[in-house]
């Protein structure tokens, strides 16, 4: 599989990025048909009715609109989907607006900003990934590996993703022109997952982008991609994303050529599931805070899919919301579904 383009805003709020995005899209006469929407926060994004809006225009014109994730993994969620489709071409859309919604979903959690959590603050953004499944001249890079790993809920689960996450990294130890991109964020669990590599390991590393507390949710792949692959020219990376419920996102990036093979196909674990029964739980979580003034944080994490110890120690484990009517549009105020 092959990366034809990648376009990154991280600059404003919800309206003023959805704009961009817009204006950006804009300037193509023709677009994929098949388009993967994606965000760290599921379907709690969606509570924002321009987000809604945005989607629906989209199906409008005749576009496929897959909306699916696997928390801060759901780049990865997207490029493995398509991996089992045919379509030569498609886009995905980060969708990492709504800062409050974001960030309540990391509180929700315990790793947020709220007092003894671990500090992760959400930088919302939005991002376009053009991708196909063959090398086109304007290919600006194959992947040649994708996966989402997970740690297993027993005593060495950390031991094993970490051993898993090591045999990815070291095939590239050796090569000057080659670099692991750490995970390093401000997380207990990333740091404990770091210890289990020796410093001689991590000595080539690039800096994670997100060691800083800043969190980019499922736009930190597509940034490092552009800081250390386009901008500073290496040849190969592993790109590693780690993701709530246990999961670390590995992408490795290379240079493309005519004649590469395209294919990153994997066994996928896909829970499909109701797109509207998901928006009720997270506007039922919504009206519990905003307008009762209770405790929210905890039905929203009964409302995300991804915490869930049923999936823990899955590979490659992604959620598909779909929806039961024929619109986006069912969604919006006064037309079906929903408080807000």
């Amino acid at each position: 599989m092959f990366i034809k383009s990648v376009w990154i805003e991280n600059s404003g709020e919800t309206i003023q990025l959805l704009c961009c995005l817009n204006r950006y899209l804009s300037m193509f006469s023709v677009l994929p048909r098949l388009i993967y929407i994606v965000s760290a926060g599921e379907v709690n994004v969606l509570l924002d009715r321009c987000v809604i809006r945005f989607i629906a225009d989209l199906e409008d014109v005749g576009h496929d609109i897959f909306f699916l994730g696997s928390a801060c993994t759901s780049f990865h969620a997207a490029i493995l989907s398509y991996s089992t489709r045919k379509e030569s071409e498609a886009l995905i859309i980060n969708l990492e607006v709504a800062r409050d919604r974001q960030q309540e979903c990391l509180d929700a959690l315990g790793v947020g900003i709220k007092p003894g959590q671990d500090g992760l603050k959400v930088t919302t953004g939005v991002a376009v990934t053009w991708i196909c499944r063959d090398y086109q001249s304007q290919s600006i890079c194959r992947i040649s590996n994708c996966s989402i790993l997970s740690q297993h809920p027993s005593l060495n689960g950390a031991q094993h993703l970490i051993k898993n996450l090591s045999k990815i990294t070291s095939i590239i130890a050796e090569q000057n022109t080659s670099r692991v991109v750490s995970f390093n964020i401000a997380s207990r669990w990333a740091k404990c997952l770091l210890k289990g590599f020796s410093c001689i390991e991590k000595a080539c590393w690039l800096p994670s982008i997100e060691d800083d507390g800043k969190h980019y949710l499922s736009i930190k792949p597509l940034i490092e991609i552009n800081k250390y692959f386009l901008d500073e020219g290496f040849e190969k990376l592993v790109v590693i994303t780690l993701g709530g419920g246990g999961r670390a996102g590995c992408l490795t990036i290379e240079r493309p050529f005519a004649g590469q093979n395209g294919s990153v196909s994997r066994l996928i674990n896909t829970k499909t599931l109701s797109l509207e029964e998901a928006y009720l739980d997270f506007s039922v979580a919504w009206h519990i805070g905003y307008i009762r003034g209770g405790n929210h944080l905890l039905h929203i994490r009964n409302a995300l899919q991804y915490p869930q110890k049923k999936y823990r120690g899955k590979i490659n484990q992604i959620f598909h919301w779909v929806l039961g009517s024929r619109s986006w549009r069912i969604l919006l105020p006064g037309q079906g579904v929903g408080y807000v």
